[in-house]
């Protein structure tokens, strides 16, 4: 396969270039008009430098991008280098970092788009650019380009070059959260919690009667000779619990900012990142979990363990946000085959979109251990700049019916719901719950 040839190399007049032509035409126009020849000799030297001194420029011209870390976390800073060679002696001199502001709307066309990136230092060293970018927020960003002017020797004529950054990965901050809620009844499958049914495990039980086929280190001697029969210990079994963590990216709403972080802030922002806090508490805890988003299509990934699997799962929530677009689109039923049977299901969402109330009742009546995480934590201010009147307290207090009327509705499903602001920890949150295991709705 071979490699696309380069564009050409267009030069055109540089300014400096400009300003000798406008002077030597401010002195010939006098002379052809007004008759003053004396002005003609003060046309040459302008002349005689565009003629006798053009330079030498370049006719291959290589910008080498080199951004050593595509993935990061958000808060981070990226490095991205550009080495500069030609294949004879030529000029950089501007340099200018161009953000991605453009992309294509179906319905509008061509509409800017805000950066999620923000330009801390840009310099040119003996051919090599160095652009160093802070990465403020999660997600997947187009990192833009840099344009160059490249000059002749002489400074007559230049080119312009754009280097291309290429993109880049920005991992959420995980929440703080050590708590995993558990289920009723656990899956199959050996792990590390107590399934309060006998089995294969360390926490004892209780002293039964000795049955064919015991092994005899679980004799308990003591009992035995008191009751003179065997006796066994038993124990309680212990299983890997299951779980799968639904986002709810249909809305997306800016939430107050936290004084102790930097981090920008919405709704999104604060469901992601528990969503990647309760993943990797799952997955410390040799759990499985899996990740259902729910956007203008939904995304899913089946549960599974492992340091690999966390990544598979940031993977997933990259594409929640490219360059700040949205997929519009209606939300579809939620898949079988990635919610198996007792998994307990975390849903973080607003609770603004009806389509996922519906969503929600559908989790329930299939029998899953439910619990849903509010991530709204303020009320909407009036959106004039107007002092606020009796419209606007009526407004607000039909916005607060709504939301109790949609609580009211999840608790008559038996769902229960915690409201979490994404600033304290998710444990905090998740604490009323942790007394009991979830017991999912039954048929």
């Amino acid at each position: 396969m071979t490699e696309p040839k380069p564009a050409p190399i267009v030069w055109r007049p540089s300014q400096r270039a400009a300003r000798l032509l406008t002077a030597a035409i401010c002195a010939v126009v006098p002379a052809v008009l007004f008759g003053a020849w004396w002005c003609v000799p003060l046309a040459a030297v302008p002349l005689l430098m565009l003629t006798a001194h053009a330079g030498v420029h370049p006719s291959r011209i290589r910008a080498q991008v080199d951004v050593p870390e595509r993935r990061c976390f958000e808060g981070e800073t990226l490095t991205a280098t550009i080495r500069l060679a030609a294949d004879s002696s030529a000029g950089w001199t501007r340099q200018e970092y161009l953000p991605p502001r453009i992309r294509d709307d179906p319905e509008y066309g061509e509409v800017p788009t805000p950066s999620g990136l923000e330009l801390e230092s840009l310099e040119l060293i003996d051919g090599v650019i160095t652009v160093t970018l802070l990465v403020p927020r999660w997600g997947r960003w187009s990192l833009g380009a840099v344009a160059i002017d490249v000059y002749d020797t002489a400074g007559l004529r230049l080119t312009s070059l754009h280097a291309e950054l290429g993109e880049v990965e920005a991992f959420p901050v995980p929440a703080q959260d050590e708590a995993t809620l558990a289920p009723m009844r656990f899956p199959d499958r050996f792990g590390e919690h107590s399934a309060r049914i006998p089995g294969e495990g360390v926490e004892f039980i209780q002293v039964r009667p000795y049955v064919f086929g015991d092994r005899q280190r679980r004799i308990n001697w003591s009992a035995t000779t008191r009751r003179r029969e065997l006796q066994v210990n038993t124990f309680e079994a212990e299983r890997a619990a299951e779980a799968v963590v639904v986002v709810d990216a249909l809305s997306d709403l800016p939430q107050p900012p936290d004084p102790d972080t930097l981090y920008p802030r919405s709704t999104l922002d604060t469901a992601v990142r528990g969503a990647a806090g309760l993943a990797q508490a799952y997955l410390k805890n040799h759990d499985r979990i899996g990740l259902v988003t729910l956007s203008g299509r939904v995304q899913w990934l089946a549960p599974g363990s492992g340091n690999a699997h966390l990544y598979r799962i940031a993977q997933t929530v990259m594409d929640l946000r490219k360059d700040f677009t949205f997929e519009p689109g209606l939300l579809s039923r939620l898949p079988t085959r990635v919610l198996p049977p007792g998994a307990v299901v975390y849903l973080f969402s607003p609770l603004l979109d009806h389509s996922v109330v519906e969503a929600i009742s559908e989790l329930a009546d299939r029998g899953h251990p439910l619990v849903v995480i509010d991530v709204l934590a303020h009320e909407p201010a009036p959106t004039t700049g107007a002092k606020p009147d009796h419209l606007d307290a009526l407004a607000l207090r039909l916005w607060r019916l709504d939301r109790q009327a949609v609580r009211f509705v999840l608790g008559e499903l038996g769902v229960p719901v915690v409201s979490w602001d994404g600033i304290e920890p998710l444990d905090l949150a998740l604490a009323p719950l942790q007394h009991a295991p979830l017991a999912g709705r039954t048929r």
